[in-house]
């Protein structure tokens, strides 16, 4: 374990992001990102997800799952 990583920070990479919102994908969670449909920052060319905005977004839609098996669907 780093150091930084000693310290809880509410933000998460990509993968990190992925097993959080247990989306099974990178691409998948890249396809929210590209239709805007998930909260993120980027920093240095890194995306960075605010755990505190994902959680917000899952009650908002239910689950995490739900919502991109809708967009395959639509």
């Amino acid at each position: 374990m780093t150091a930084a990583r000693a310290i809880e920070s509410p933000y998460l990479n990509a993968h990190e992001a992925v097993q959080y919102l247990r989306l099974g994908s990178l691409s998948a969670l890249y396809r929210l990102v590209r239709e805007h449909q998930l909260p993120h920052g980027r920093r240095g060319g890194l995306y960075l997800f605010d755990r505190r905005e994902l959680d917000a977004w899952v009650r908002g839609f239910g689950s995490a799952v739900e919502m991109v098996r809708s967009k395959r669907t639509a």
